[in-house]
C-alpha cells in the first residue's frame, strides 16, 4: 500500500526547507538523523517481557501531544507536495528491539557495538511512498534477561524536524515512561492526534532578503574539502565519548579563554585537521547550524518540532608560524575566539548566512543536485552541537536518560566530515563523526581523531595543572 492509495487528510504544503529534505531523501542525497539515549530503569520488576508495553503506552502519550509523529508527505513527485496526518500509527511498523553483545558497555570512550549500528541504520534509505511516519525507534539490549539498562535510538527523516525536536522527543518520552503504567497488554494501534502543525519556517522568514555566500572565495585549490560530490552514498560513523568529570572541566577551560564548547570543538577540530593535511592545503571551511526556535513567535514555542535552523559559514587559514601564528599548547583559542564572535553575531542579529533564503532560488532540487556531482564540496567541516537535555525533576523516577549520542548520515552534498555534538543529563560531552565512504579514507580518520585528542587531552592536562597545581 502507497500513500496515494489510503484517506489521508491533508495538512499543509511542505515548506522550502521541507521539500528539500524530502528531494534529496528520494535521490539517496542523505537519508536520516539519529539521536540515542541510555537509559535505566529502577522499577524492580522491569523485564523484557514488560518493558514493551510500557515503551508503547509512553510512546501512545508522546504520539497525542506532537503532530509530527503522526505524518507522511503526499505528492511527493509534485510540485504540490503536503504533509498528511495518518488515520494511525502502527508501533510494530516503528518500533523494534534488538539483543546486541555488549551494547552496554565500551572500550574507554568509544562505543564499537554502537557505532556499527548506528552506521549500518544511517545507510539504509526511507521509502517514502508506504504510508508510515517519518521516524523509527530502535531498543537495543544486551542478551539475557536484565532489561532495567537499555539504548533508545531514535531515528528520524530531517524533513519532521532538526535534532532540537529529537530533544524534545526524547524528554517527552522520559516524561511518559514515568506517568504512564505499561501493564503487560498495550495495543500497538495509535490514533493520530487531530493537531495542527507548527507552521514552515518560511512564514517566519522573509526569503527575498538578499544574503550572501557568508565565506570570502579561496584560489583554487588551497581549500580542503575531500573528494569529489559523488552517489552513492555509505555511511561510516564513530562516536566519543568524553567522561563527567573530564566534560566539567573542559566546560571549565572554555570558560576561562572565553569560548563556548562550539567555538571550542570545531577550532580544535580545525586544529586537528591542518596537522594531518599536507601544506598545500591553507584553508578550511566550516558550516555549523544555528537554531532560530527561541526567536520564533507563536505558535513556535521550546517545545515544537520542525526546521527551525540556520546555519553560518567561515574559512580558517593555515596558522602561518613566521607571522606570529601559534603552537604548542592552546593554539587553538584564537580561532575558537574568532568563531566565538561570529556566534555572537548571529545570535544579535537572530540569523545565520540565511540558508533558507538561498534554496528559495532552487526550483528543482534534482536537478541542482545532480548538477553537483564530480564537483568540489563547498565545506570541509560541518559541526552540528545540539546542546544538553534538560533534567526531570528527579522525584519519583522510575526510569532515567543518562548520556546522549548524536548521530547523522553522510550526505552526497556536504562538509567532508560531519561532527555532531550533544551533552547527556550525565553531563559527558558526545561527538559523533560522519563521513561518506570514498571521500575520506578510514585511515586518516584514524590519523585525524588520534589528532584531536591528542590536542584535547593535552590541553586538559595542561589546564588543569595550571589552575589545581601538579
Amino acid at each position: 500500500m502507497t500513500t496515494e492509495q489510503i484517506d489521508m487528510p491533508p495538512l499543509r504544503p511542505l515548506g522550502i526547507f521541507e521539500r528539500f529534505m524530502v528531494a534529496r531523501s528520494q535521490q539517496g542525497v542523505y537519508h536520516k538523523v539519529g539521536v540515542t539515549a541510555f537509559y535505566s530503569s529502577d522499577r524492580k520488576a522491569t523485564t523484557k517481557e514488560n518493558l514493551k508495553p510500557a515503551i508503547y503506552s509512553a510512546l501512545a502519550l508522546v504520539i497525542s501531544k506532537h503532530a509530527n509523529l503522526s505524518i507522511t508527505p503526499a505528492g511527493i513527485d509534485s510540485s504540490e507536495s503536503y504533509f498528511a496526518r495518518l488515520p494511525y500509527v502502527n508501533l510494530d511498523e516503528l518500533v523494534a528491539f534488538t539483543e546486541i553483545e555488549n551494547i552496554l558497555d565500551g572500550e574507554g570512550r568509544h562505543r564499537p557495538a554502537l557505532d556499527h549500528f548506528l552506521e549500518r541504520e544511517h545507510s539504509r534509505p526511507w521509502d517514502l511512498r508506504a504510508p508510515l511516519p517519518l521516524w523509527r525507534l530502535h531498543i537495543l539490549q544486551q542478551p539475557g534477561g536484565d532489561a532495567s539498562r537499555f539504548v533508545l535510538c531514535y531515528m528520524f527523516h530531517h524533513a519532521i524536524g532538526d535534532t532540537k525536536s529529537a530533544l524534545v522527543f526524547h524528554q517527552a518520552l522520559e516524561e511518559a515512561l514515568n506517568t504512564t503504567d505499561g501493564g503487560t497488554e498495550t495495543s500497538s494501534m495509535v490514533s493520530s492526534p487531530d493537531l495542527p502543525l507548527i507552521p514552515p519556517l518560511d512564514a517566519f522568514v522573509d526569503t527575498t532578503r538578499e544574503v550572501d555566500g557568508g565565506s570570502a572565495p579561496e584560489e583554487a585549490g588551497a581549500v580542503w574539502t575531500g573528494a569529489e560530490q559523488f552517489l552513492p552514498v555509505r555511511t561510516r560513523f564513530r562516536s566519543l565519548r568524553f567522561g563527567g568529570d573530564e566534560s566539567t572541566e573542559f566546560l571549565r577551560l572554555c570558560k576561562a579563554h572565553g569560548v563556548s564548547l562550539t567555538a571550542a570543538i570545531q577550532a580544535m577540530l580545525v586544529t586537528a585537521l591542518f596537522e594531518k593535511l599536507p601544506s598545500e592545503y591553507t584553508a578550511l571551511r566550516t558550516d555549523c547550524p544555528i537554531s532560530l526556535r527561541e526567536w520564533l513567535p507563536a505558535p513556535v514555542s521550546a517545545l515544537s518540532m520542525g526546521i527551525l535552523v540556520d546555519t553560518f559559514l567561515e574559512t580558517h587559514q593555515r596558522p602561518n608560524l613566521s607571522h606570529g601564528g601559534k603552537q604548542g599548547s592552546f593554539a587553538w583559542v584564537d580561532d575558537a575566539q574568532t568563531t566565538k564572535k561570529r556566534i555572537d553575531r548571529a545570535v544579535r542579529e537572530r540569523r545565520g548566512d540565511g540558508l533558507l533564503e538561498k534554496l528559495s532560488h532552487v526550483k528543482d532540487v534534482e536537478a541542482w543536485t545532480m548538477a553537483k556531482m564530480g564537483q568540489p564540496r563547498t565545506t570541509s567541516l560541518e559541526l552540528s552541537n545540539v546542546g544538553r537535555l534538560p533534567s526531570l525533576a528527579e522525584n519519583n523516577r522510575s526510569a532515567r536518560i543518562h548520556g546522549l549520542v548524536f548521530s547523522q548520515s553522510a550526505g552526497a552534498v556536504s562538509g567532508a566530515i560531519k561532527v555532531s555534538c550533544v551533552t547527556g543529563k550525565d553531563g559527558r560531552i558526545s561527538l559523533g563523526f560522519t563521513w561518506q565512504e570514498g571521500v575520506v579514507e578510514d585511515g586518516f580518520m584514524d590519523e585525524f581523531l588520534d589528532e584531536f585528542l591528542s590536542i584535547f587531552d593535552g590541553d586538559l592536562i595542561f589546564f588543569q595543572q595550571m589552575h589545581n597545581g601538579p
